[in-house]
């Protein structure tokens, strides 16, 4: 089949295309169409599929025949052109408009995207230096005196914050509907047990004390039959206890399981330093990356965000189904349509394929690889986090899906530390581009190893972008 291609490059990574096809062969494919709708049709004096082409063109019209014949010669030209041009796109090609009289097929092509690092192994960036304040190390403290506190009684009368323990009995109408013993409560003035304002009408009874006092059930009372009535009260004061919060001393140390109060400071001390290294170190991580996106020049056609957004769809979804709820009525509750969701998570879908993008060049260029063991290990690993479902979580990420997605959080995370080393002035030197073509070719005449990870159909990008969050 002869084509007349021609070829513009567009923005965002897309090509437009026009492809105007020989008369032979348009003659040829509306002939073929023409057949296959008589075949269908019931042409008075002629069998199915005999009429002649005019006969079927007076009887259903051109546009229909044009139409038939597109089907099958719109796929195969544009097949063929992508072909002769040598063009690998990203994804199917919109056909934008067609003209006929030649016929010329007009298509708009997603092309891979592109990414340009830069002078990223020039990036330098001073790690934040970590301390821990006294003041600091005194909140936590003052955190497991409160979690430690003790009640001890007083021979004063009962005031707001105290414990108390009382004897209660509440009439209506002088039948008992409410009756406990020993009951526990500490007096607040917010405290709505057993009614609103009990706790305050406590305040200044001494233990051994009696009182009695009217107050209503609210209106809202979950028993229908007290809702809104006035009881009377009788209270016995059993006991008034005062809090008392423990000093730092050795016996609160050993209460939380170290052996003095020097040894409680230090693990203290030592543990908010973990957190907020930890927290330093990812922050670290985070501006890293940002600046190494930001020095980048990435291109990608627009439907490559379009899926970054339906991915994060999805992620939604699932996330609500685990707590019992549909994205329908997730949306209804926002009052939001699908399309104003999507454009809500348009940014965060757009920085999180820029990340992704800039994280698999990184890839291929810091020459980063996986050994099958490094995957064995890391399954392992996840597995053994699910306790009694860890044989079950383990068959699923040892399928192939699963291991491409297990070895590409890996890369990920490789991709991660080599920017953090090449930002601190610790980077390995990269080895000659034809040097380690070289070496990957004697390593791969010398081992007979299995592929780390299948290919599988859909965007590798995104499976990064998740472990770059």
């Amino acid at each position: 089949m002869l084509l007349k291609v021609t070829t513009e490059e567009l923005e965002n990574c897309q090509m437009a295309m026009t492809i105007e096809v020989e008369d032979a062969e348009v003659e040829k494919a509306l002939r073929s169409a023409a057949r296959a709708l008589s075949r269908k049709l019931n042409i008075p004096g002629f069998r199915p599929g005999k009429a002649p082409y005019n006969i079927v063109v007076r009887h259903v019209g051109i546009e229909a025949i044009r139409d038939q014949a597109l089907d099958g010669l719109a796929g195969k030209s544009y097949q063929q052109a992508l072909k002769e041009e040598e063009i690998e796109p990203y994804a199917p090609a919109s056909l934008e408009e067609v003209t006929w009289d030649p016929l010329t097929l007009h298509l708009t092509i997603p092309m891979p995207p592109r990414v340009d690092l830069g002078t990223y192994r020039e990036l330098r960036l001073a790690p934040e230096e970590v301390t821990v304040t006294d003041e600091q190390v005194n909140e936590v403290l003052e955190q497991i005196q409160k979690r430690n506190i003790l009640w001890q009684p007083v021979e004063r009368p009962a005031q707001l914050g105290d414990m108390v323990t009382v004897d209660v009995e509440a009439t209506v109408d002088g039948e008992e509907v409410l009756s406990y013993e020993g009951r526990e409560m500490i007096l607040r003035t917010n405290s709505r047990y057993p009614v609103p304002g009990f706790g305050q009408a406590l305040v200044g009874m001494r233990a051994g004390e009696e009182k009695v006092f009217d107050l209503p059930f609210p209106e809202n009372y979950h028993r229908q039959d007290l809702a809104g009535r006035q009881a009377r009260f009788h209270v016995l004061m059993d006991s008034v206890k005062e809090e008392v919060i423990p000093p730092v001393d050795d016996a609160l140390a050993m209460t939380v399981g170290y052996e003095s109060a020097e040894e409680l400071k230090e693990a203290v001390r030592s543990e908010l330093l973990q957190q907020a290294q930890r927290e330093a170190d990812e922050r670290y991580v985070n501006t890293v990356l940002e600046r190494v996106v930001e020095e980048a020049t990435i291109a990608f056609p627009p439907i490559m965000l379009e899926r970054e957004i339906d991915d994060i769809v999805k992620e939604q979804d699932q996330r609500l189904k685990q707590r019992g709820m549909e994205l329908a009525e997730f949306l209804k509750i926002r009052n939001q349509t699908l399309e104003e969701f999507r454009e809500e998570l348009r940014p965060h879908a757009e920085k999180r394929l820029r990340q992704a993008l800039v994280l698999g060049e990184v890839i291929k260029a810091e020459q980063l690889t996986l050994e099958n063991e490094e995957v064995d290990e890391e399954i392992e690993r996840r597995s053994l986090l699910m306790g009694e479902q860890a044989d079950e979580f383990r068959e699923v990420l040892s399928s192939p899906i699963g291991r491409f997605s297990v070895g590409n959080n890996l890369l990920t995370r490789k991709a991660l530390e080599r920017l953090v080393a090449i930002a601190k002035g610790e980077a390995p030197e990269l080895q000659p581009e034809g040097e380690a073509e070289e070496a990957e070719s004697a390593e791969a005449e010398t081992s007979a190893a299995e592929p780390l990870v299948e290919e599988q159909p859909g965007d590798r990008q995104a499976e990064v972008a998740e472990s770059a969050e």
